[in-house]
């Protein structure tokens, strides 16, 4: 095996020619010998490659769980539902309805709702910030300043409003939220400085 890694190698170099002084070479102790090696790698110095580049399509291509971080490597999203009607008055009867456990949100979506998410039982699916309008997207990937650090204004789960806007009066329910830690937009908004 050592001696076909040594051929492959010869070989790569002689293919690469003159581009082979990107790659980084070692000196070997002794160099291979023997009737395995092609004619072309005798001719050779004694090298051994140390493969740089190629260590890092290794590492590009290695077994990796990333699951569990999705947050360093996803953009800012969220998933919520929304329950869309006409009056304040009706959206603040829904949402008592819903405090008291008389009906459940999908439920009052479902049967209260102007928006086509209504089929869906009010799910939105995910976006990012800035694809709702704003008022919405306050409610959703708002946050506060707390002196400390940035904390979002709403929980998970919670019903917020009636928040309007320009289509009337939601009742919106957080369902996922991810705030990527690169992603400093929220907080300057917080800041006042957007």
């Amino acid at each position: 095996i050592r001696e076909q890694l040594g051929m492959a190698v010869a070989s790569a170099l002689l293919l690469l020619g003159s581009s082979a002084s990107a790659l980084v070479v070692v000196p070997r102790v002794a160099a291979p010998t023997g009737p395995s090696l092609a004619p072309e790698a005798s001719r050779l110095p004694a090298v051994a490659v140390r493969m740089g580049i190629f260590d890092q399509f290794a590492k590009a291509f290695s077994n990796e769980d990333y699951s569990t971080s999705a947050a360093m490597y996803e953009q800012t999203n969220a998933r919520a539902s929304h329950i869309l009607v006409p009056t304040e008055e009706q959206a603040t009867s829904i949402k008592t309805q819903l405090a008291s456990g008389d009906l459940l949100f999908d439920e009052a979506a479902s049967r209260f709702s102007t928006c086509n998410s209504r089929t869906r039982g009010g799910k939105l699916g995910k976006f990012n910030p800035g694809t709702m309008v704003a008022e919405f997207d306050d409610v959703v990937f708002g946050m506060v300043d707390t002196g400390v650090d940035f904390k979002p204004k709403h929980e998970l789960g919670e019903v917020v409003g009636p928040v309007q806007t320009k289509f009337g009066y939601h009742l919106i329910k957080i369902e996922t939220r991810t705030m990527a830690g690169f992603d400093f937009r929220q907080q300057e908004a917080a800041r006042g400085n957007l």
